[in-house]
């Protein structure tokens, strides 16, 4: 139970699934996927729990862009050539999840007819708020009248006999019916005697996508709607819908009908039953029928990251800046007087010669003079000292010298959170996911009252959102019969790029991703298993994605840790190149010891 409250608050903190597009509104920062996705075609949107998918659909919707216009004296929505109607996905259009599902199994196809029923009744509730939201913007005369012509054809169309001709009541209606099927389906399950007793009512029988093609253009005319704008059905968290309904969509991004738009949302790999369909020689084609739209590997990120983090500290420092208030990083900021003698930089190479050997041959292999480690050009400086620079600051922080006693218990009065604070590392640690950045930012400011975060606070809340992931991750179900775990997976890759940032070898270009190659068998597949699983939750995150295709297997793919997790195993915020993952889990690295007990976080 303790473990699935945690899961719980840490992906449903600050999660726009649970806001309304007004609330959505006032906290959104504009971003390129957005603008990409505000275009009049069909899109998808790919990524992992938390990384703003949802806020971008609730983002198309005809309040959250009216509030944005409000909030930002803009003209944003009457640019957008399409009237959004959001629909989240619900995991009980499957039938699997229902807790009758297995009662259902001896009906044959009636559990696909009420799965079916599902989607059409929430796809006909979202049209009907978003006709309201239409009408509220209308300045025509009669509005009453029209509504009532509409929605009495609404009443024939959706099979709803005896409701009041009116938006709200026919919503009414339909969640009436809701109620109606499920007591149907009890009685079914408690009182079923042969075929005959299955219900064979005729609202079983609708289709949301020819309903559509029919009452849309039926309220064009009725409210002299501006034909040239579409209508984007907006299908949000696709990765928890049955497999029949994202074949449908998928299907549908082939452009069959001029007056509608497909925007869904789903996980970054797509189920492997969509293949076959979309590599079809009729299956729609990126670039062609639709824009792809992947939420993680832009370089816009950290610009991204930054905007957001700056909105949240003005809320509480209206006249500070986030550079401000959470400082700069001499790891990762691009200062030019890094590279001086005298610098933090140039002390710490100094220091750093005097307790590991293999930093010194490296920089006498490299043309460097060990007594003034300094680039002797521009081109040196970017691609030597520019690339060493955080494995630097990391091995000098954690590698022990010659004269201290490897037995020792204290640390040497220094602070792992001289490595994890600032700006910079805020702007990466979270892979531009804005969930898990706007808790962290938000726990930082609740415990911080002067106009400066003090880096150990920052520390202090960056591990523990970084523990509480990992401990999130480790739980996620995965097949019983696994000789593999989430946690023993993590462990493996973690401590193996640990061991190449701080083992007995100085290397510039440490391995700090993997190539998926393990190959086929069954403890193969487990291990598939895991990296699918922990992609969908960002736990890993693939590297170089290409924005005009779909990805429906994780071999062969290049990921890496999220950067969350590399907190975890004292590695720099830094995209390194890869290994081979059946090498890491051979267990071809072995991590060296390190002193500093602050060191030794207690990852599980």
């Amino acid at each position: 139970m303790h473990i699935m409250r945690e899961i719980d608050i840490f992906y449903n903190t600050f999660n726009a699934r649970h806001l309304n597009p007004e609330e959505v509104a006032e906290t959104f920062i504009w971003s390129d996927n957005f603008e990409k996705l505000i275009q009049n075609n069909h899109s998808v949107v790919l990524g992992a729990r938390g990384c703003g998918k949802t806020t971008l659909m609730k983002m198309l919707t005809i309040p959250a862009l009216r509030s944005w216009d409000n909030l930002n004296d803009s003209r944003i929505s009457a640019s957008i050539k399409f009237f959004a109607i959001y629909i989240s996905t619900d995991i009980y259009w499957d039938v699997k999840n229902q807790v009758y599902s297995s009662q259902l199994e001896k009906f044959g196809s009636f559990s696909q007819l009420v799965s079916e029923f599902s989607v059409n009744t929430n796809v006909f509730k979202s049209v009907c708020q978003t006709f309201k939201e239409v009408i509220a913007l209308s300045d025509l005369e009669g509005k009453t009248e029209k509504e009532l012509e509409l929605c009495k054809l609404l009443i024939v169309a959706w099979k709803l006999p005896g409701t009041i001709p009116t938006l709200d009541y026919i919503i009414d209606a339909l969640n009436l019916r809701v109620d109606m099927v499920n007591q149907m389906i009890q009685g079914l399950i408690f009182n079923y005697k042969d075929a005959s007793d299955l219900p064979n009512d005729d609202f079983f029988k609708l289709s949301f996508e020819s309903s559509l093609e029919y009452i849309i253009p039926v309220f064009q005319r009725i409210f002299k709607v501006d034909l040239k704008k579409k209508w984007a059905f907006c299908f949000d968290e696709l990765e928890f819908a049955p497999n029949w309904l994202q074949k449908k969509l998928f299907g549908s991004l082939r452009s069959r009908n001029q007056i509608i738009l497909y925007k869904l949302s789903a996980s970054p790999i797509l189920p492997k039953e969509l293949e076959e369909l979309i590599f079809s020689e009729y299956g729609p084609t990126p670039g062609n029928d639709l824009q792809i739209i992947k939420m993680w590997g832009s370089k816009k990120n950290e610009d991204f990251s930054k905007r957001l983090i700056d909105s949240i500290v003005r809320k509480k420092f209206p006249n500070l800046s986030a550079e401000s208030f959470f400082g700069t990083n001499s790891i990762y900021n691009r200062q030019p007087n890094s590279y001086i003698q005298g610098s933090d930089f140039y002390l710490q190479m100094v220091q750093l010669l005097k307790k590991d050997k293999s930093f010194e041959i490296f920089l006498k292999e490299n043309g460097v003079d060990i007594s003034k480690p300094l680039p002797e050009n521009d081109s040196q400086k970017d691609t030597l000292f520019r690339k060493i620079k955080p494995i630097v600051y990391f091995r000098n922080f954690y590698l022990k010298t010659k004269k201290e006693d490897v037995n020792a218990t204290k640390g040497r009065g220094r602070k792992t959170s001289e490595l994890y604070f600032g700006l910079e590392v805020l702007k990466k640690v979270c892979d531009g996911n804005p969930r898990w950045l706007i808790g962290l930012v938000t726990a930082i400011l609740s415990r911080s009252e002067d106009a400066k975060a003090d880096s150990r606070i920052q520390f202090d809340e960056l591990l523990s959102t970084s523990k509480r992931f990992c401990n999130v991750i480790e739980n996620i179900p995965i097949n019983r019969y696994s000789k593999t775990t989430f946690k023993q997976l993590l462990t493996k890759v973690g401590k193996y790029f640990e061991d190449q940032v701080l083992g007995q070898t100085f290397h510039m270009d440490p391995r700090g991703t993997f190539i998926v190659d393990v190959g086929n068998s069954v403890s193969a597949d487990h291990v598939m298993e895991i990296l699918e699983k922990g992609v969908s939750q960002g736990a890993f995150i693939p590297v170089d994605p290409t924005d005009d295709e779909f990805d429906f297997k994780i071999e062969g793919k290049r990921l890496k840790l999220s950067y969350l997790l590399c907190v975890l195993f004292k590695l720099p915020l830094r995209k390194y190149p890869e290994a081979s993952l059946k090498d890491i889990l051979q267990g071809k690295s072995k991590s060296t010891e390190l002193d500093d007990p602050e060191s030794q976080l207690r990852i599980f």
